[in-house]
């Protein structure tokens, strides 16, 4: 036993070697994380399960986004919480000179809680207004039409906070390639202006929600 007794020590020393080695080893490798998507929190403001996304970047003083807008609200009166409807303002200034005070009208509602208000009533008063040379007069009556504090919206429609909200849509249509108006895309996905109907965009969105 004692003959063998220096082998055993050299075993255990060269066992526990080896095993502060491996320890040493692995804790030199860089760790990496790796992300665990966690499920998405059941809807809790009356949302549907499922929802498609439609983007539009649109001119308040663009025709075709004019005729456009009315088919926009059949679909949200159709499918309801299952559809959200995202405007992004992408004015056409070379063409359109009161389209970037129309969208400088909506983000200043929006400050007051009415976007949608002042984005509908845009649309639907275009043939009024497009041809105006007394835009921000118009806008004034817009404001008070819809019990805005015309103060403030006066003070918020020239405030940089409203001018970089409009930019930052601009930057984001430029970044995806928009170059003219209505553009949209369903679920990030661009739809062929060139082709699209009212129909082909309802089997667009059955087709989304229909999925899984």
């Amino acid at each position: 036993m004692k003959r063998n007794l220096p082998f055993i020590i050299i075993g255990v020393v060269f066992g526990l070697a080896i095993v502060a080695g491996y320890w040493l080893f692995s804790s030199s490798k860089p760790q990496t994380q790796t992300y665990m998507p966690t499920p998405e929190a059941s809807p809790s403001n009356g949302q549907a399960d499922k929802v498609v996304v439609l983007s539009e970047f649109g001119d308040y003083q663009c025709p075709p986004c004019g005729a456009l807008h009315p088919e926009l609200k059949k679909i949200k009166e159709k499918y309801g919480n299952q559809v959200r409807l995202d405007f992004y303002n992408f004015p056409l200034t070379r063409i359109h000179p009161n389209a970037l005070a129309a969208s400088q009208a909506a983000v200043a509602a929006k400050l007051q809680g009415k976007y949608w208000e002042m984005h509908n009533l845009l649309y639907e008063s275009q043939d009024l207004w497009k041809d105006a040379t007394d835009f921000k007069k118009i806008l004034r009556n817009f404001a008070l039409q819809l019990q805005l504090d015309l103060e403030q919206f006066e003070k918020d429609f020239d405030s940089v906070a409203v001018k970089s909200v409009v930019a930052s849509d601009m930057r984001r249509g430029e970044a995806l390639g928009v170059t003219g108006t209505p553009t949209l895309f369903i679920n990030g996905q661009l739809l062929d202006s060139e082709t699209l109907t009212a129909e082909i965009l309802r089997a667009e969105i059955d087709k989304r929600l229909a999925a899984n």
